[in-house]
Order: C-alpha cells, then structure tokens, then sequence
C-alpha cells in the first residue's frame, strides 16, 4: 500500500509540477489515483508564498519584489501547464463558434491573440491582487495564511470537477485521468477540501467564508459555461477554471483587505 500511495504521490506531481520525480513505468491506475495527491502541489505553492512573506522577513523584501515573485512561484512549481489550458479556451470561447468548433481549437497549437489577451488581462487582475493581499497582510498576518490555503483548495475543486462534471469526449488526457479513480478519489478530494476549508474559517470565519462561496460560484458557472460551450469538460477548461477561480479568489480576499477591518 505504502508503494502504490509513492507511486500515486509521483505520478500526481510528474503531471501537475516540474518537480524531478523518479521515472517509472506508470499503471493505468496511476493517473486517476494521482488526482488525490494533487492538492499537495498547491500545498506547496503555498507554503513557498507563505515562506517568502512571512513577517520577519517583510522589511528585508520589497513589496514590489515580493508581488513578483509570489506571482512567478505558481507558474516555476506547475511549469504553467493550467495556463497553457487557460489560453488555449480562451481562443475558443472567444471564437463564438459551435461546440464541436471549440473543441477542435482547443486541438490547435497556435497561439491566438484572444489567448495573449485573456493571459494579460487575468495576469493585471491577479498582480492587483496580490499586491493588496500583500500590503493587507502587513496589518492582518492571517489574509497571508488564507492565501496560502487558496492553492491547495483551488486543485481540491478542481479535481472534483474532474471527476464529477460530464466530460466532452471519452478520450483525452482528462478521460484517461479519471477514468479508473471510482468513487474513492473524489471522497478523498471533498476531505482534503473540508479540512483546508476549516482552516481558512478558524484562520478568519469572514474571509475564510467568502473563499469558499468564491470556489462555490466558479464550480457553478464553470459547470455552466462547459456544458454550453464544449458540451462538457475537458483538460484545457479544467486549467481555465483553476486559473480562473485562484484568480478570483485572490481578487475576493483583496477586496476583504479594502473593506473589512
């Protein structure tokens, strides 16, 4: 048991991170099982964010170093495979083309100025912030401890779209990755999700509430918006709405640092 939860542990980050893991030959099961070791890899996004602004070390860094570089940490650990899904559904949705036409160009290779224009607009909405979390943080260490949590929730919820939402097609990375993981796959994901969410709410009941409605809405319109417009998910929406709901996240707990004590 010990060997296949090692097995599920490097499969899960050899897929979702850039973090070395030793190779292997992987068994179907792996990928799907994978899925419950991916809030770790948030879990380590955010212990680094959380590392590099602790208040001890503030007045060493400037804000402005800081802002890039917690920015820069999501996108070094994951090697930015949800924004390549980020920018790939951004050209097709704004294509307003049929279902079967977005589905094949979210296929297409090529880069297309919906995708750099999505990426900038989503990138100047995180950056603003993150900078009002970070300032925020200087007066209220546990917005800091909120944010962290954000990135380990956000792949909670993320993988239990995976999992429980209507898939576009059966093939495709996705399909491989959920395929086998059953029913005990998305339970271990609603247990780490409730456990990460009692955290935010004993850290700040307030702000740890409005975190969790935040994931809430996106699991909904995103649960909307791919049924619509793909008929169901796919790999590519699946990065969208990861990046889509840290976003969003991070834009909930900055207007908390302007508007609540």
């Amino acid at each position: 048991m010990i060997l296949k939860l090692l097995r599920y542990f490097a499969v899960s980050f050899s897929l979702f991170s850039r973090i070395p893991m030793p190779r292997f030959v992987w068994k179907e099961e792996d990928m799907s099982y994978a899925f419950a070791f991916f809030p770790l890899v948030g879990a380590l996004i955010g212990g680094l964010i959380l590392l590099l602004n602790l208040p001890e070390r503030m007045s060493d860094i400037s804000l402005a170093v800081r802002v890039l570089l917690t920015i820069a940490v999501p996108i070094l650990i994951t090697g930015g495979i949800h924004i390549d899904g980020y920018m790939d559904t951004e050209d097709a949705l704004r294509s307003y083309a049929s279902p079967e036409r977005r589905q094949e160009i979210l296929k297409d290779p090529h880069i297309g100025a919906f995708a750099v224009i999505g990426l900038v607009r989503i990138l100047l909405i995180y950056a603003a912030s993150v900078i009002l979390i970070l300032k925020g943080a200087d007066t209220e260490p546990r917005m800091l401890m909120i944010f962290a949590l954000t990135f380990a929730a956000a792949r909670c919820v993320s993988g239990l779209t995976a999992f429980l939402y209507p898939k576009a097609k059966k093939e495709g990375m996705l399909y491989e990755e959920t395929k086998g993981g059953g029913k005990i796959v998305p339970v271990i994901l609603a247990a780490e999700l409730a456990v990460i969410s009692a955290a935010m709410i004993c850290a700040d009941p307030l702000r740890g509430t409005a975190m969790l409605l935040s994931f809430g809405v996106c699991a909904v319109s995103y649960r909307v918006r791919a049924l619509r417009d793909f008929g169901g998910v796919t790999g590519d929406t699946t990065g969208h709405f990861l990046v889509d709901s840290e976003t969003v996240s991070a834009a909930v707990l900055a207007v908390s640092a302007l508007t609540l004590p």
